[in-house]
């Protein structure tokens, strides 16, 4: 099999379990994923309401800097109907970020409750682009909202660099269900 049938063949796949309601994360060196094949998958995706921070410039040191720029399409008019306390935490965290981040424990339901309500109205694509790359606090709310989204049209297309890591981590950030998509061997468990 040639690179350009495995790229194919792999997009395939990736596309064919996004059809169904599904998230897919790309897992492999850095040179066997690039925005060329996430650019493919997204742009073949009809009907769902895409938030990707991949074109903005992410400083992965600042807190919560990768969720601001996966936000920055959304209005805050957007959050209106949540609860006050969500719309506060939501812009102090992401709308009109204050120096210092709210913990996952405030900010996590809230970004949840915003996923929630925009979902309501269009099943919802999150891209994150390198998960290797997020800043640690975006890490935790995609966690914590990963692990409470099962059941609502939120999905998500994410690549990691796996190098030396017998498990994506990346596994953690994507709701359920997910397929990943190994670029290159996954590592052997049992020579690590």
């Amino acid at each position: 099999m040639t690179e350009s049938q495995l790229s194919a063949s792999h997009l395939d796949m990736a596309r064919s379990w996004l059809v169904r309601n599904g998230s897919v994360l790309f897992c492999g060196m850095p040179a066997a994923v690039d925005d060329t094949v996430v650019d493919d998958l997204v742009r073949g995706v009809d009907g769902r309401r895409v938030l990707d921070c991949r074109s903005r410039h992410v400083d992965a040191d600042g807190p919560l800097a990768a969720l601001i720029s996966l936000f920055s399409s959304v209005d805050e008019r957007e959050a209106a109907g949540l609860p006050q306390e969500y719309r506060r935490i939501l812009a102090d965290a992401i709308f009109r970020p204050v120096p210092r981040a709210p913990s996952v424990a405030l900010l996590g339901p809230a970004v949840l409750g915003l996923l929630r309500l925009l979902s309501r109205a269009t099943p919802l694509l999150l891209v994150p682009g390198a998960v290797h790359g997020l800043d640690r606090e975006t890490r935790r709310v995609l966690q914590f909202v990963a692990e409470r989204v099962d059941g609502l049209p939120i999905h998500m297309v994410a690549v990691e660099d796996v190098r030396g890591l017998p498990t994506p981590e990346g596994h953690r950030l994507c709701p359920p269900p997910l397929v990943m998509v190994w670029l290159s061997q996954p590592p052997d468990p049992l020579l690590n």
